[in-house]
């Protein structure tokens, strides 16, 4: 029983230990590209989704498609990003500053300073980035994965 309960205790302070280590910046730089995002996952799973029309499903699948295939991140060495966001339909290339904080927060600054986008990191190796964008309430909004493209 004793060595079990050492067994787990191990295996807690490794799996903190490890959460808590600094993430290398350097291989955040690079253009990426997303591959997933379970939040549109769970739109079609939805009753609303499921219960649409073939016209209404297929509408829903172009846009989400879309999304997919347009979202890009290009992270400059000097601690700017280039990046795609849509806005009414429309793809918008957009430039702001970024920061990855010491928390494994990624923080995003639009040029005007006006608006900042957040998102924790919760996995970057040199090929793929895991992140999950942290709402205006403060929580997280599932999970976004994105494939190194260059």
């Amino acid at each position: 029983m004793m060595k079990a309960l050492w067994l787990i205790i191990g295996f807690t302070f490794t799996v903190m230990v490890a959460n808590c280590q600094d993430l290398d910046t350097s291989m955040l730089v690079g253009k990426w590209k997303m591959s997933s995002y379970d939040v549109i996952d769970n739109v079609r799973l939805s009753d609303h989704y499921r219960s649409a029309s073939p016209q209404v499903r297929e509408r829903m699948d172009r846009k989400i498609a879309r999304y997919i295939d347009n979202t890009f991140y290009h992270f400059t060495s000097q601690d700017s990003v280039f990046y795609t966001d849509l806005s009414e339909g429309t793809v918008v290339q957009k430039s702001a500053s970024y920061i990855l904080q010491d928390n494994g927060i990624l923080v995003i600054k639009s040029e005007e300073g006006k608006k900042e986008k957040k998102a924790k990191v919760k996995d970057l190796t040199i090929d793929h980035l895991v992140m999950s964008p942290i709402g205006d309430d403060g929580k997280a909004k599932g999970e976004m994965i994105l494939k190194r493209i260059q």
